[in-house]
């Protein structure tokens, strides 16, 4: 008897991988409409192109006369082709925040002391908790210059809403037996745990490890001992057929005079004229999460942290001189690359300005693989100019630069660093080695001014490939990264 019930839950569990339920669908407590999605702007033979649109459900609805509320979870994309017809594809809706009200409403019969802010018959959802927010997915094509897709999403007409009491507060819609509406596709990329165990969080695909990020030293143990860890990282990291494209720590290094090289980092050499590069300078404390989001199309965590300067005496406090808001985005896995996206906003600490100043090292750098590197395997470094190795690369402009190399006998993989070209002084200076590192180097010919009212906001993209630069199609991915694509939304009609 224990056999079967473990056969029937690993049943449910690979239809819950495999693809969106027919639940989702169920018309007795829906009634279904559709917006027709077009995109224009993405390269010729685009893949696996990250994409996303603000959709405000409730205002569609209002305009189109439609009463009613739209159910979160019933959101269901499909692709339309003049060949293949239409296919359905994962979609990821990120809520905007509603609001808290002041009363909290319940409905018959419900005891007071439940957790959940509020619960609404679907006629009764008050104006003010709008469903709205951000639908994601990846975009392949396009066809004759559009992609167009079709978003399906449902109006609850019978059960109940309830309002959930953490952040973002959206909506739970459950038909009149109590039952959720289920999940159209399973959040196969999760972060976990949901606090950092032994100093980390795993980024994990179909439970398979992408990566572990490190959340470095926590703010509140700074002063308390010197730390073994200064900064946070990604280590190890897995490309698109699971192996580690990464090291922790500089070959032929006996003096561990490079130990400050952890495997994907960012730090800075000079903030305030304080060095927040090496091992002797100063800490990047992790002291929170803001967000921990899984999805079907990626996952992602947004950290914050403060760059703390290190004491000159051991009777001086530790200082904050630099706030910074991390974002960390790991996009589902293509078959041959794997995209990671990394925002950053810096701010002083103080009311006063935090000046950056001239130096190669920071901020975002990749130390990679002892066999993919230059010296040791024969791997090479290019950038978007064609600038091969150390020799043409160092210190040079570029769009993007590419190190990759040998990742086993017959096999080649690499990581190339993207540079957003919304991003101040882009395309900026790569600092790069044969013996297995590059970085961006925001700061290698001048300084930089962050003032109070004016955060410092960067953007790159870290691309995962199979094969080396050229034959890993880096120069496409990095169209694809720059693309600024035009999305137009229909209006609101009845579901076909």
């Amino acid at each position: 008897m224990r056999r079967r019930f473990d056969l029937l839950s690993l049943a449910a569990l690979c239809l819950a991988l495999a693809g969106p339920s027919s639940a989702a669908t169920d018309t007795s407590t829906h009634e279904w409409f559709a917006i027709i999605i077009e995109v224009r702007g993405l390269p010729d033979g685009a893949q696996g192109v990250p994409v996303s649109t603000f959709v405000d459900f409730s205002q569609a609805l209002r305009d189109a006369g439609i009463p009613g509320t739209v159910d979160g979870k019933s959101l269901r994309l499909f692709r339309l082709s003049p060949n293949a017809g239409e296919v359905e594809i994962p979609a990821q809706f990120s809520s905007s925040a509603q609001p808290r009200l002041k009363e909290r409403p319940l409905l018959p019969g419900t005891p007071p002391t439940v957790s959940y802010l509020g619960g609404y018959r679907p006629d009764e959802v008050p104006k003010e908790v709008r469903v709205a927010g951000q639908v994601r997915w990846v975009a392949n094509g396009p066809t004759e210059g559009v992609c167009r897709y079709r978003l399906q999403f449902g109006v609850l007409r019978r059960g109940s809403f309830l309002q959930v009491p953490f952040p973002p507060q959206n909506l739970q819609a459950f038909d009149a037996e109590g039952r959720a509406t289920p999940l159209p596709w399973f959040p196969r990329l999760q972060v976990r745990p949901l606090q950092p165990l032994d100093g980390g969080v795993d980024i994990l695909e179909n439970y398979q490890l992408v990566t572990r990020y490190h959340v470095g030293p926590p703010l509140g143990a700074a002063g308390a001992s010197e730390p073994l860890i200064r900064r946070p990282f990604l280590y190890p990291v897995n490309g698109p057929d699971s192996v580690g494209l990464t090291d922790f720590g500089k070959p032929h290094d006996p003096t561990g005079s490079h130990a400050h090289h952890y495997s994907i980092w960012i730090a800075h050499a000079n903030v305030n004229s304080h060095d927040f590069w090496s091992e002797k300078g100063g800490l990047i404390a992790h002291e929170s999460f803001e967000l921990l989001e899984d999805g079907p199309v990626f996952c992602r965590l947004v950290q914050k942290v403060k760059w703390l300067r290190a004491p000159a005496s051991a009777e001086e406090k530790t200082q904050a001189i630099m706030n910074e808001r991390r974002t960390l985005t790991f996009y589902r896995a293509e078959p041959a690359f794997r995209l990671i996206d990394v925002e950053l906003e810096f701010t002083p600490a103080g009311p006063m300005p935090v000046t950056l100043g001239q130096t190669s090292f920071g901020f975002l750098a990749v130390r990679v693989a002892q066999s993919m590197t230059v010296f040791d395997g024969g791997g090479e470094i290019l950038n978007s100019h064609g600038d091969r190795n150390e020799r043409e690369a160092h210190e040079k402009q570029a769009h993007w630069i590419d190190q990759s190399g040998p990742v086993s006998q017959d096999r080649w993989a690499g990581i190339a660093i993207f540079d957003h070209p919304d991003n101040p002084r882009h395309p900026t200076y790569w600092h790069c080695r044969n013996d297995g590192w590059a970085g961006a180097a925001f700061n290698l010919k001048e300084r930089y001014r962050i003032e109070p009212d004016r955060p410092l906001r960067l953007k790159f993209r870290l691309c995962l490939h199979r094969h080396d630069a050229v034959h890993g199609d880096v120069a496409k991915r990095y169209a694809e990264y720059g693309a600024k694509p035009e999305i137009r939304l229909d209006s609101v009609s009845p579901k076909p």
